[in-house]
């Protein structure tokens, strides 16, 4: 009698555990590769968002290779009528709506914005020792710019245009982080782009081992970035900030940002924004980079429509109006 009591109980637990399980929304948080710091604060987002939001839903965290395949992912879901959400930068956000440059021949109108999350510092890295002095100086140079359709390649690239560098003149490698780091120092690159917020992880890792140095970028051509192109920034590379670097060095830098698509429930897009600015001290703990979520910043460089779940919460907030 007591043996078929507990088998009785235990498929009980069994159906109950079955029910609970098919209940559970799954919900892809896509991020760009591992080594920069969008993989590391979006990690941590999925984690903050499953610890607090309730049990009828479980964000999963998905690697990709870069800024076009998160859009393209988010797309499909949006035709498969999946919920699905993402982070990459705010400038390919824009062009990915509004169907320009890279995203001319296939637009997607149905992204949409939740957040601002983050600022992308973004460094062409060569050895310390290089002929490398300007962006101009890559010409006939092998350098990894990032994995294929990433903010990183797609601003690598823009940069050097407006340099006057085409792609025909270098030799570009789709390269994640790793494999540039690698290309670096083994000398089968020389150079490569690497992108985060500081400090950043993938040049850290570098510096540390190798002589390495960042190569600057000149006034003009950050200015007239940051003027024809949304989310674009200019900043400085303190001395002292990184083994070896002895000297402020400008660079450029984006914006990143959560994105979803308009087919994702309001409510749902209501609960996850409000439960991440609610744990946002637990947020801040996951790196240093995650303290820019704030109610000031909410909407800082965004041009996309943001999703109407998260402007029912930004307002409420003050962060819009």
């Amino acid at each position: 009698m007591k043996k078929v009591s507990l088998l009785v109980s235990f498929l009980a637990m069994c159906v109950l555990a079955t029910q609970v399980f098919a209940a559970q929304t799954l919900v892809s948080f896509i991020t760009p590769p591992a080594g920069g710091g969008a993989y590391i604060l979006g990690a941590g987002i999925v984690n903050v968002t499953n610890k607090y939001i309730g049990s009828d839903v479980k964000f999963v965290h998905e690697a990709s290779t870069g800024t076009m395949e998160i859009v393209r992912r988010l797309a499909l879901a949006e035709s498969q009528k999946k919920d699905a959400f993402g982070t990459f930068g705010a400038t390919d956000a824009w062009k990915a709506q509004t169907g320009r440059d890279e995203f001319a021949s296939k637009p997607f109108p149905g992204l949409r914005a939740i957040a601002f999350s983050q600022m992308v510092d973004h460094y062409l890295v060569v050895p310390a020792n290089s002929p490398i002095k300007s962006y101009r100086d890559v010409k006939g140079k092998r350098l990894g710019i990032g994995g294929p359709g990433s903010s990183i390649a797609i601003t690598a690239l823009l940069v050097l245009d407006l340099y006057g560098i085409k792609k025909e003149d270098f030799k570009p490698y789709y390269f994640v982080y790793k494999e540039t780091i690698e290309g670096i120092k083994d000398g089968s690159l020389d150079g490569g782009f690497l992108a985060g917020g500081y400090p950043m992880a993938s040049y850290m890792e570098l510096s540390t081992t190798h002589n390495v140095r960042i190569v600057p970028v000149e006034e003009a051509i950050s200015k007239k970035l940051i003027t024809d192109y949304a989310g674009y920034y200019t900043s400085v590379v303190k001395a002292k900030l990184y083994r070896g670097h002895e000297q402020d060095t400008p660079i450029i830098g984006f914006s990143g940002a959560l994105w979803t698509h308009s087919g994702v429930s309001n409510e749902l897009v209501y609960r996850f924004i409000k439960n991440l600015f609610d744990h946002k001290e637990e947020y801040y703990k996951i790196h240093q980079d995650a303290k820019v979520l704030t109610v000031e910043n909410a909407t800082k460089t965004i041009r996309v429509p943001f999703h109407p779940g998260a402007e029912k919460y930004l307002k409420e907030i003050g962060a819009m109006k």
